[in-house]
């Protein structure tokens, strides 16, 4: 009887739904080198050169998503799905084309200040990345962010976009994915210019590798931004690639503990003290090997290859609360999912970990996805697809995937609740062993062409 009786109490308490804080804000996210067309950057020229998968077999890669010539498509989109914020990157070359302190096209401000008046007439926030991965061909040939003479270049570029746009944008980003960008370039070198080494990410005495030098050097440049902005009505923050690091083979626990303490913690704290909030990026967890990421059989991965862990956001949300104190957006979470097989699913599970974050007292302000429609995904190209929508590459129309529909319910309800939870893991169950996309090679790390097939796994990787 007692049994019954507890049973009958608990179940109302889990099929309430859960409803957001009515300031919290609902977004989608893109980056200028991702989406923007008319734009002959470092990427543009690494990508053509061969060194980029699934790019040079994709029909008009060189477009894009059409942003530049044609953002209204992206926005009118986003107007569609009801999100708050839109965020968007500025691209640094396109408006320094040569080495300068200055912003030089002054031609391409204007338009970025048009592209911005779209946005803000369709009553959206606007959230603004000053550096998305994005570095001048100029700035390259210095040895990038490993040069400190580069934090003066980009200082005077950064007062410049500020003084001409600050009034239209209400969220500023100074970097995204510091971490990121200083490991793919300089110690991987699977990002332009493509000569990393492993002895970049030491950092002993007598010697700092450039991994870190690029990372202290952004950490100066954000600091004088902030600086600069200080009573001129600005929120300025960064956009921080966290991962749920997690042992995986023989020798990994020093691997996991470098990447907590130099992917996840070292620029944060270098800028800690000069944040109105803390950007948060996440996708999943790593399973680490000594030589690198492996696949684990404990949970189920996205075409892209990252881990399904939406319980690590939650460990994320309350670790980062307690180090830095500050208000945190999620500024980036999403998965790649050509077939929508499982988007729905781990845009909920996510959701529910935020909620429970909320609810011990983690302010979290926003969920940003990424990405609205399908775009050029860095050195993976055109392989995996993180789109709400896909897209037609021949005539670049957007065709709204059922998780889009699912994200509008979602935005619009300002709600989540047990029964969709439960819907959506039973369409998951009945995929399970069917053939799935995966544009990861086997050893965790090589980018493919074309996906490979494989089957859709068993693993329950919801947030409990």
């Amino acid at each position: 009887m007692l049994k019954i009786l507890c049973f009958l109490l608990i179940v109302p308490i889990s099929l309430k739904a859960q409803t957001f804080p009515s300031d919290f804000e609902f977004g989608v996210s893109n980056a200028s080198a991702q989406v923007e067309d008319d734009l002959n950057d470092a990427w543009m020229s690494f990508a053509k050169a061969g060194n980029t998968k699934a790019f040079l077999n994709e029909t008009k890669p060189e477009k894009k998503l059409e942003f530049w010539t044609k953002p209204e498509v992206e926005i009118n989109l986003a107007s569609e799905l009801g999100v708050k914020v839109f965020r968007m990157s500025i691209d640094w070359q396109r408006l320094v084309p040569t080495k300068s302190d200055k912003v030089l096209n002054l031609k391409a401000l204007e338009r970025y200040k048009e592209i911005i008046d779209l946005i803000k007439a369709k009553k959206m926030k606007v959230m603004l990345t000053l550096f998305h991965h994005s570095i001048p061909k100029w700035a390259q040939n210095m040895g990038g962010w490993s040069n400190p003479k580069v934090i003066g270049l980009f200082d005077g570029f950064a007062r410049d976009v500020f003084d001409a746009l600050n009034l239209k944008v209400d969220y500023w980003n100074t970097f995204n994915e510091p971490n990121v960008f200083a490991m793919f370039v300089h110690v991987a070198g699977i990002w332009p210019p493509g000569n990393g080494s492993f002895l970049h990410a030491l950092n002993i005495p007598f010697f700092k590798g450039d991994f870190f030098k690029a990372l202290d050097n952004m950490a100066s440049s954000h600091t004088n931004f902030y600086f600069y902005t200080r009573n001129k009505n600005a929120k300025v923050g960064i956009a921080h690639n966290t991962a749920y690091y997690k042992e995986f083979g023989f020798l990994s626990s020093f691997a996991v503990n470098w990447s907590w303490e130099n992917m996840n913690y070292y620029f944060p704290d270098k800028v800690k003290n000069h944040l109105d909030f803390m950007g948060i990026n996440y996708y999943g967890s790593e399973y680490l090997t000594l030589g690198g990421v492996g696949f684990s059989t404990e949970t189920e991965y996205n075409d892209a290859g990252r881990a399904f862990d939406p319980k690590g956001l939650y460990l994320i949300l309350k670790d980062f609360y307690k180090r830095y104190k500050l208000p945190i957006y999620i500024t980036e979470n999403g998965t790649a999912d050509e077939d929508d097989l499982f988007r729905s699913l781990y845009i909920a599970e996510h959701l529910y970990a935020i909620l429970q974050a909320i609810k011990e007292g983690i302010p979290v302000k926003s969920y940003i996805y990424w990405s609205l429609s399908d775009n050029f995904e860095w050195s993976d190209g055109y392989c995996p697809k993180f789109g709400l929508a896909s897209v037609d590459r021949k005539s670049m129309r957007r065709i709204p995937r059922e998780s889009f529909n699912f994200f509008l319910k979602i935005v619009k309800s300002r709600k989540i609740n047990q029964a969709q939870r439960d819907q959506l893991w039973s369409s998951y169950k009945s995929h399970i062993g069917k053939s799935r996309k995966m544009c990861r090679d086997q050893n965790g790390k090589d980018a493919l062409d074309s996906p490979r097939k494989l089957k859709l796994g068993n693993a329950d990787w919801r947030f409990k």
